[in-house]
């Protein structure tokens, strides 16, 4: 049996909307944590840099908080050091405010966190986990490296 042009092209056309069909019905748009709201933190670029006396250091990171909302630091602490405490410009603060979206920078001048009496001394090179304390999300461990 012989078909005709239109009859190919009929069968073309239904091959094409099929494809085209599933193509469409097969994309699915999975919302991430910034359009489902949530707190999402990610420390970066830990330091710990060692004060001349070797009893004390400051600990230096970057905070890049993705999710829609914000959370509060608490508090940290480390196996290796007694006393640990957030600093503010001003001195030691009980919380450090994380908005969403943004990231915060842990520096000299700014906040960060002080770390004291330590169980032994650092070395240079060494990494130290400290861990964060956060309002919302919990604890959460920054790789330090010693400086």
């Amino acid at each position: 049996m012989r078909r005709g042009p239109l009859a190919a092209a009929g069968g073309g056309l239904a091959l094409l909307v099929l494809t085209g069909g599933m193509l469409v019905g097969g994309c699915t748009y999975y919302p991430g944590v910034v359009d489902m709201g949530g707190v999402r933190l990610r420390p970066e670029e830990g330091r710990a840099v060692r004060a001349g006396n070797g009893q004390d250091a400051a600990v230096y990171f970057k905070l890049n908080s993705t999710g829609k909302y914000g959370d509060v630091l608490t508090g940290a602490e480390s196996p290796l050091a007694r006393r640990a405490e957030l600093r503010g410009p001003g001195g030691p603060v009980t919380q450090i405010e994380i908005p969403g979206a943004s990231v915060v920078t842990f520096d000299r001048g700014g906040p960060h966190i002080a770390l004291a009496d330590f169980t032994r001394a650092l070395q240079a090179g060494e990494v130290i986990i400290i861990t964060l304390h956060f309002e919302k999300s919990g604890p959460l461990g920054l790789v330090t490296v010693v400086e």
